[in-house]
Formats: structure tokens, sequence, C-alpha cells
């Protein structure tokens, strides 16, 4: 057995450097200690991992080595959210009821925002696109004008605020909260868990049982979804369908028309809380608290597959997925599983892990965030570890990397 030899700035655990059977010989696989905190957020951009967690750092990684780049300290409580623009302009959110922009080349924070009276739960950044892609005989219209952050809070209400980005919008001050600040909508009457944006469209979901589609360019608010029977958790849009889905604690997914705000399908078939919806290559990818995962047609609404337990409500609860149109990842207490999304095939799992915090893969790589518990001179301690493999090929190529 090899075991990598880490940076001076990391420990690893004994992993097996060499490929499992089935694995590309080139694969490799290392596995490093990040303190012991839940993992909020992970962001794999290229060669950097960014992870955020349920305190007031924020680390970046190689996505080569695992060696600890920057860590980025200012807020005062857990971070929640995070969302990077142009590899770059990194935004997180947390309980300090702040959001915060960085500079990831100068390793500082150079914005503040200010508004929110309670935990910041969600942000994403929304960059100008053409919303008449999917229909060539219109002319190319791009929304929103600038790059805008849309954060959702624990006090009901969201904000809409302009990126600040150097090259766009270098004469504003850096301080005055009022020249970023754009909207603030409310209308919801509990915690916003989650938000979707595209354009100047944005769909919010909250602990009310409702979604509400606004304009984030007037900050109206342009329909309420009614229909759900309990707290929302999840927000995804379709805009390619002029449609969206919702799903939460009552065990449904609902298929919206972004035009009328009136409801097209109720997806049933989970017998608990639908914690996860993924829209991504034609798939819509839900997780439950039942241990079970499905896949849709998003145009039809049909069932494709359910992959993990044949018995809902007696396999370990998914709490993290990622898909793409070939492989579908999921993390559950105890392991990660890998399949092929289109045929069902269980295509490999890592096991003796505890709780699965985050998973986010690319064409080269996979990286899970996982709790481990171990033992110590002062008795048994949980850890929280990164595992960066490297599938050794580019599978958009399928070229081998040297």
């Amino acid at each position: 057995m090899q075991f990598r030899v880490p940076p001076d700035n990391t420990t690893t655990i004994p992993v097996n450097n060499h490929a499992q059977p089935g694995e590309n010989p080139n694969t490799t696989r290392v596995q490093v200690e990040v303190g012991d905190r839940v993992a909020t957020s992970l962001i794999l951009d290229t060669d950097r991992i960014i992870v955020t967690f349920d305190c007031n750092t924020v680390k970046v990684y190689s996505a080569l080595t695992g060696a600890l780049l920057q860590t980025l300290d200012g807020h005062q409580g857990g971070v929640w959210a995070s969302a990077l623009y142009n590899s770059n302009t990194l935004v997180t959110a947390a309980t300090d009821r702040t959001l915060r922009v960085w500079d990831l080349e100068k390793g500082v924070c150079t914005h503040v925002f200010r508004i929110h009276t309670s935990t910041v739960r969600a942000a994403t950044i929304v960059v100008p696109i053409n919303i008449n892609r999917h229909n060539p005989q219109l002319t190319p219209k791009y929304e929103p004008e600038f790059p805008t952050i849309i954060a959702g809070s624990r006090d009901s209400t969201l904000s809409v605020w302009r990126l600040p980005v150097q090259e766009l919008n270098g004469h504003l001050s850096a301080t005055e909260t009022e020249n970023w600040l754009l909207h603030r909508l409310e209308g919801h009457t509990q915690e916003i868990r989650e938000v979707a944006a595209e354009g100047n469209l944005v769909v919010s979901a909250s602990y009310d049982s409702t979604a509400r589609i606004w304009n984030s360019h007037t900050g109206e608010l342009v329909h309420t979804l009614v229909g759900h029977q309990d707290k929302l958790y999840q927000v995804v849009l379709d805009t390619a369908n002029r449609q969206c889905f919702t799903a939460g604690l009552d065990a449904t997914i609902r298929v919206w028309s972004l035009n009328t705000g009136s409801c097209f399908h109720t997806l049933t078939g989970h017998a608990w809380i639908v914690g996860l919806l993924r829209l991504n290559d034609n798939l819509l990818v839900s997780a439950s608290g039942d241990g079970t995962v499905k896949v849709w047609d998003p145009t039809t609404a049909n069932l494709l597959h359910t992959f993990g337990n044949h018995f809902p409500g007696t396999g370990p609860t998914i709490l993290a997925i990622q898909h793409d149109d070939k492989k579908l990842i999921t993390g559950a207490f105890g392991l990660v599983q890998t399949w092929d999304i289109r045929t069902g095939e269980l295509l490999d799992q890592m096991r003796g892990v505890d709780s699965v915090w985050q998973v986010a893969f690319d064409r080269r790589r996979r990286v899970v965030a996982f709790n481990h518990k171990g033992q110590s001179a002062h008795g048994q301690h949980a850890m929280t570890y990164l595992e960066i493999l490297d599938y050794g090929v580019d599978e958009a190529t399928q070229e081998t990397q040297v």
C-alpha cells in the first residue's frame, strides 16, 4: 500500500493511492483533514476548492495536492452559502447577517453588505445571459444589465445587489451600501431557504410553504406559488421550458409555470422530505430523507430511475448530490456512491465515512467533504476531511492527463 506524502500544511489519513478495481490506472486519491466543523458549501473551480464552514472561516485548497492556499477570516458566525464569479470574486453569506465580497487573488474582503436582520441563508450570483437563447427566431436580449447578487435571509426578505466588479463599476464607493443595494424584496412570512435566478427572474422558496417569482430589475412580485403543504427547502429554474420546480417537507415536487404561476404537475413517490433538488443536462434529480434519489424527465415529468434502497424510509438519508448527463454522485450517512445516471448501474462506492457534507465533480475530479470519527488520547472525536479523487483522464476529451 502506498500513501501520498502531504504538503507541509495538510494532514492526511491513510488512503490507498492506487487505482481501485475498474478505475483508470492513473487515478489518484488524496484525503486532507480540514478541521472539525461542518462543511456548509463547496465550490470546485478548476484547480481550486473553496469550502465554507459553520464557523467564521472560508478556506481555499489546491485541487491538485490538497494544500491549503488561503484562509479568509472576517465573518462573525457560520458561513452558509457561497458563489463565485470569474474565478476571482467570491460572495459568502453568514449567520452574522452579512454578505461579504472577496478578492481571491489578493485574499482580502473588499465589501461587507449589511441590511438583513437575521442569518443570510442563501446567495447566488446572476450574470448577464441571453434570455432568448432558447428561441433562435427572437432577437438576443441580455439580462440582467450587469452581474448581481441575490440573497435570501431568515428575516423572510431577499436583497438584490450590484456585484462589485472593479472593471464594471470601479467608480462606485466601496463603503456606501446605497451604491450597491438595488432592491429589498418583501412578502414571505417565514425564512427563505433557497433562491434560484436567471436574467431578471428570481424564484424564492420559503418555510411559509410558498415560492415567489420576482423581477429583480424592478423589484416587483410577479407570482406567488401556493400548493405545498409544508416548508419548502429547494427551488430550481428551467427557463428552457418556462417552468420551475419546488420541493420540501411535504415529500412532493411541484412543477410551476413561470408565465402564469399555475402548477403543471405534482411529482410523488418520495416517502419523506425532499431536501435536495438539481437540474442539469435535461435531467431533474431529487433526493430525500427516505434514502432514495429519483431522476425525472423535466419536460414530461416522467420518472426515469430510482437510486438507493428498494424500501423507501429504510435507507440512509441522502445528504449531498451532483450530476451531469453521464453520472450521478450521492452522499449519505456511511457512503458515497457513483451511478451511471442513464442506466442506473452502480459504478463505485466509498465507505468508511460518517456524514457526507458536500460533493462536487467536474470532468477531471471528484471532491467529497465528509465527517469521520477517530480516536485520540482525549477519546473519540470527529474531524472533517476532503477527499480529492483525480480520475487521471479528462472525460471531455478522453485524454489521459500527464
